[in-house]
């Protein structure tokens, strides 16, 4: 089945990543996602088993990481003149591949992490998407220790 991209909300914008929303910046806003706890998600690393190379997994553990680095930055070093160049040499790169080339998953981690990183992300708006999300990734967890 071919991977359709369809356009997220505010996409058609150019720069619309660099816009102060109102009075609050993206830096604030990712803050406030950030803060919100993934509720039920496993985060345990997987089996030492399960460890093997999976572009989309090893994609997702960099954006990660690399947020990380970004919201520990001093609140007065992310201004409006130095956010986009902070932003590239950070998570950046790990965004833009997982927005617009999007890795394969090749391994049951890369299936497992993708479906973590769905639901830490809260956007799953049907009840009944979001719960089989999680119960697919409870099997994976269960029966195969990822």
């Amino acid at each position: 089945m071919p991977n359709t991209p369809v356009p997220a909300a505010g996409e058609a914008m150019p720069g619309a990543e660099e816009m102060i929303i109102g009075r609050f910046s993206r830096r604030r806003i990712l803050a406030g996602i950030a803060a919100i706890p993934a509720m039920g998600v496993a985060t345990e690393a997987p089996a030492a088993s399960n460890t093997m190379a999976d572009p989309l997994a090893d994609t997702i553990a960099e954006y990660y990481a690399k947020m990380a680095e970004f919201m520990a930055l001093p609140v007065d070093q992310v201004t409006i003149e130095t956010e986009e160049a902070l932003v590239a040499a950070t998570y950046g790169p790990a965004n833009e591949r997982l927005w617009h080339a999007t890795p394969p998953a090749i391994s049951l981690r890369g299936v497992a992490e993708a479906i973590r990183h769905a639901l830490k992300q809260d956007v799953v708006l049907d009840i009944t998407c979001e719960n089989s999300l999680r119960s697919a990734l409870a099997f994976l967890e269960r029966e195969h220790g990822l």
